[in-house]
């Protein structure tokens, strides 16, 4: 088990030791926990996880910052464009807690490596936020065939209204994203889930705000792209962590 035995980890973690108790806190310090994409989402995501006390925390992420990250990620400003993200907030992670059993995979996740390295990291709980349709099925699929608590992140680019996010309990059940819609579609043609409108056994925060898509820069063609506010994916990695905290420390 991951000890709080760093210098003042005793105040670091007193309100999570408030607000769950010293049983909901060791299990805290004890789960083993996956973020999977640590963009505009999964970084605010991973952030919450170490701040609320989880004692074991895998980061996997095989992009490097970008100057036009700064607007949404966590990770990114001047100083660390070029780096991977990884590894960026590895160094943050255990900054703010020393005690931390961090495993940071700077990996780019495809169909090829994803089932072995699930297997290899062993996780309870995932919180997957990539954007990649086919990695992003094969994440799913492959945990939950292997029993673990998964919640996968619905579209945020794009969005300006971060009330109009919340978490839905079912894949099956999320209604006007497009992302959520196509990873649905993906599962059951090519994973074998069920149709109909039959539960699929994941959770996913989604939103029902119809995504806002840029203008080209003028003299170019029209292509279908959208920006980001970090208002809103910030909210949704917000919604993932509270997920996995509340899993986490409720479990019988």
């Amino acid at each position: 088990m991951a000890q709080d035995n760093c210098p003042g980890a005793g105040s670091i973690f007193r309100g999570t030791r408030a607000l769950f108790g010293e049983v909901g806190f060791r299990r805290l310090q004890e789960a083993r926990v996956m973020v999977i994409g640590l963009g505009g989402v999964g970084s605010w995501l991973a952030e919450a996880l170490v701040r609320t006390g989880v004692g074991h925390l895998t980061i996997i992420d095989g992009d490097t910052v970008e100057i036009h990250n700064t607007n949404r990620q966590l990770p990114a400003c001047p100083a660390t464009c070029g780096r991977p993200k990884a590894e960026v907030l590895a160094e943050r992670f255990l900054a703010i807690n020393p005690a931390l059993d961090l495993t940071a995979l700077p990996v780019m996740l495809g169909e090829g490596n994803i089932d072995a390295l699930l297997h290899d990291c062993d996780p309870e709980y995932v919180g997957e936020a990539i954007d990649d349709i086919r990695a992003k099925a094969r994440v799913a699929a492959t945990l939950h065939g292997m029993g673990k608590r998964l919640i996968c992140s619905g579209g945020a680019g794009g969005r300006t209204d971060p009330t109009r996010l919340r978490l839905c309990p079912d894949l099956a059940r999320a209604q006007g994203d497009g992302l959520i819609s196509h990873l649905r579609e993906v599962l059951r043609r090519e994973y074998g889930f069920p149709g109909g409108g039959a539960p699929l056994g994941i959770p996913c925060t989604c939103s029902d705000e119809p995504p806002h898509y840029s203008d080209p820069p003028a003299g170019e063609p029209r292509k279908v792209t959208f920006g980001a506010a970090m208002a809103v994916t910030a909210t949704a990695g917000m919604l993932l962590a509270s997920w996995i905290t509340n899993q986490i420390t409720s479990k019988e």
